[in-house]
């Protein structure tokens, strides 16, 4: 049998140098794209009684080519591969979708909130701004402190509806996943505000008015409470 990685066109790969570099890379990818597909033949039984010879690799190509340009690596596999054993469709995922497996395996293993979960915080999260007790509010963990923060920035600054707010949710949760899986440590929240705020404070009632406006953008409806 040929090699797959033979029969995947050169790929331009940042920061790799030269060709010799992105050749072993392919090859490393193409090793475990191999190994994945075994797992998959278990875990995806149907798939793989309709696909001849040719079809599996040309398959196989596009698998490589994405886990590349996606940096997937073993580690991120592993965490899609349990992601795919949930599923009750015994099809095999596109690649896209394993990559989304990927990404949502691997924020699950470090406790990350889901997309949903994280967009209806950050909803949540907009009626306490403001209050004298503000700086007592709970986030339930370090990430969720930078990433209902930082989503909430993107929100209004950007205006964002439900749809992209969803969307730059799942992008943050991915990035900082990626990013613990490299060594970095999630910074120690500083959650204390100034004694003093410039500017005065708005009513409870102007509050409770604003969040009614933002539960109706949004259409979260009957989510939170009042």
């Amino acid at each position: 049998m040929k090699n797959i990685a033979a029969l995947v066109p050169q790929i331009n790969i940042v920061n790799t140098v030269d060709n010799q570099k992105q050749q072993q890379q392919k090859e490393l990818v193409a090793e475990v794209v191999n190994k994945l597909f075994s797992q998959l033949r278990a875990a995806c039984p149907a798939m793989f009684h309709t696909l001849n010879h040719n079809d599996e690799n040309a398959i196989k190509r596009q698998w490589i080519i994405g886990f590349i340009e996606n940096g997937i690596n073993p580690a991120m596999i592993n965490a899609g591969m349990r992601i795919a054993r949930q599923q009750n469709n015994p099809f095999m995922p596109s690649v896209g979708q394993f990559i989304g497996w990927c990404e949502k395996g691997l924020a699950e293993q470090y406790r990350l909130p889901t997309a949903e979960n994280l967009t209806k915080a950050v909803i949540e999260f907009g009626k306490y701004k403001g209050f004298d007790d503000f700086c007592n509010y709970d986030y339930g963990s370090a990430a969720n402190y930078w990433l209902i923060n930082d989503l909430h920035r993107l929100m209004l600054d950007e205006n964002l509806g439900k749809e992209k707010l969803l969307i730059r949710a799942e992008r943050m949760i991915s990035e900082m996943a990626k990013k613990i899986m490299t060594g970095w440590v999630i910074p120690t929240p500083n959650k204390a505000l100034p004694k003093t705020v410039q500017g005065k404070p708005l009513s409870r009632e102007r509050q409770l008015s604003k969040l009614y406006e933002i539960k109706q953008k949004f259409g979260f409806g009957h989510v939170m409470s009042s």
